[in-house]
């Protein structure tokens, strides 16, 4: 996505040999920087090399099993890849496997190239065993004899050697012991069917060639630090290794190392206004030089977007997967109520984010979406859909027409040809009739 010019709020007082120390940036040009960081609106790319550029510079892509609508990582990947398919990572996962499933911040498809700073914590899990639960040892061993011996296996093949012969090897131990293996990293999965995963002997199915030595303490400080500095544009400390416990112990040793070394950048975000709880003045942001030095140049240097639009996010999107530097950034007030009890549910069960994306690089959140994609009668139900127009913020007519293609696109892409409006939450009479308007031919 193009980044704004920022000649206004550039401003960076303490310069000598080792580069930009210090710089001032407005909350807009730092929102536009992280949304450019995450490759959102397209990389130029299309296809599973579309699929493949935009893993590699987010550095994971979480995977989710609700399927109220397409799952998260279908839904992260068609933000960012134009004329995106579920097969494109089917390709991935093929010879030549480019992309393995692991553990990041949570279960993710990940470059197969960093698979090797997964293994401190392979290592910690076969030390002391899985934070959530304890694996039975000979439940370990068989299946592990199972895999080595038939080649991959699925959960359920376990299930049905269970019905010819009870007794501790049942499913459901044996499922506890392929868990254990996966996140310990004796298998790994080669493929997920009907979104099971199928485990295989990492050492039968890794590529002969990778890379597999273990990295110290300081790479893997370090390569928390580049991905941070890729995949958030904007980041505060705290930021850098979001839900991860290994190698975090020497970021702040990195950290100071380039700051002192010019290779990043020690940022002040001002507020937005007086009294903008969202804009508070905070230090302690950074960024890598060269993503601010992009912008002080203007919009039509940058290829990608050219337009404004809306973009329709999954819960578990790395713009918005960090509730804290959500709120932080962009003002985002949001919890996924899935797992929260019905009764005391504030929007829906899947409220997905709506993010507007302005040409000139005014980029806010304006409201939520709940949505459930009716496979079965090729409509895509909108439970419920609530947008509010900022005080000072784009026309209304703009932002209901903008809206309203994003939901077709939406639609489109979870196999849906028309869409169902049952609740509308809507206080400007401007957005509404826009977005009915645009809308009408797909209503039932």
């Amino acid at each position: 996505m193009p980044l704004p010019a920022a000649t206004s709020c550039w401003n960076h007082p303490l310069a000598g040999t080792f580069g930009l120390m210090k710089a001032s940036i407005d909350l807009w040009a730092a929102r536009r920087c992280a949304i450019a960081a995450t490759g959102l609106g397209g990389l130029g790319r299309s296809g599973s090399e579309g699929s493949l550029a935009a893993i590699r510079r987010l550095g994971s892509v979480q995977i989710d099993t609700i399927s109220v609508v397409e799952r998260a990582h279908h839904h992260i990947l068609w933000t960012r890849v134009p004329g995106y398919s579920p097969g494109h990572l089917q390709e991935l996962e093929t010879e030549p496997r480019r992309i393995i499933e692991y553990w990041s911040h949570a279960a993710s498809y990940i470059p197969i190239e960093e698979f090797r700073f997964c293994i401190p914590r392979m290592n910690r899990v076969r030390a002391n065993g899985h934070d959530w639960f304890k694996a039975d040892q000979k439940a370990v061993a068989f299946v592990l004899d199972r895999i080595t011996a038939e080649g991959p296996l699925r959960a359920q093949d376990f299930e049905r050697a269970a019905r010819k012969r009870a007794g501790w090897w049942d499913w459901k131990p044996a499922k506890v012991a392929l868990e254990y293996l996966f996140h310990s990293g004796e298998l790994v999965s080669v493929e997920r069917r009907g979104f099971q995963k199928v485990y295989d002997l990492a050492s039968r199915a890794l590529p002969s060639g990778l890379d597999r030595s273990l990295p110290t303490a300081e790479a893997l400080a370090a390569h928390h630090l580049d991905r941070a500095a890729a995949s958030l544009g904007v980041f505060a400390a705290d930021d850098i290794a979001y839900m991860r416990r290994d190698g975090i112990e020497g970021i702040d040793a990195e950290l100071s190392a380039r700051l002192a070394d010019g290779r990043l950048v020690e940022l002040d975000i001002p507020p937005l206004g007086p009294g903008q709880a969202r804009g508070k003045r905070r230090r302690g942001w950074f960024a890598a030089p060269g993503i601010l030095e992009s912008l002080r140049l203007p919009p039509t240097a940058f290829p990608g977007k050219s337009r404004s639009r809306a973009f329709i996010l999954s819960p578990f999107d790395p713009l918005i997967i960090d509730r804290r530097r959500a709120s932080r950034l962009f003002g985002l007030d949001y919890q996924l109520e899935c797992y929260v009890p019905e009764g005391k549910r504030k929007f829906g069960y899947f409220g997905l984010p709506i993010l507007y994306s302005e040409q000139d690089g005014h980029d806010m959140f304006l409201g939520l979406l709940d949505a459930k994609a009716d496979r079965q009668d090729a409509c895509l139900r909108i439970r419920r859909l609530s947008l509010s127009r900022p005080s000072k913020g784009p026309p209304a007519e703009r932002i209901g027409r903008l809206v309203a293609e994003e939901i077709l696109r939406f639609a489109r892409f979870n196999g849906a040809d028309r869409v169902l409006l049952e609740r509308e939450e809507i206080a400007d009479a401007g957005i509404s009739a826009a977005l009915r308007k645009g809308l009408d031919q797909r209503l039932a």
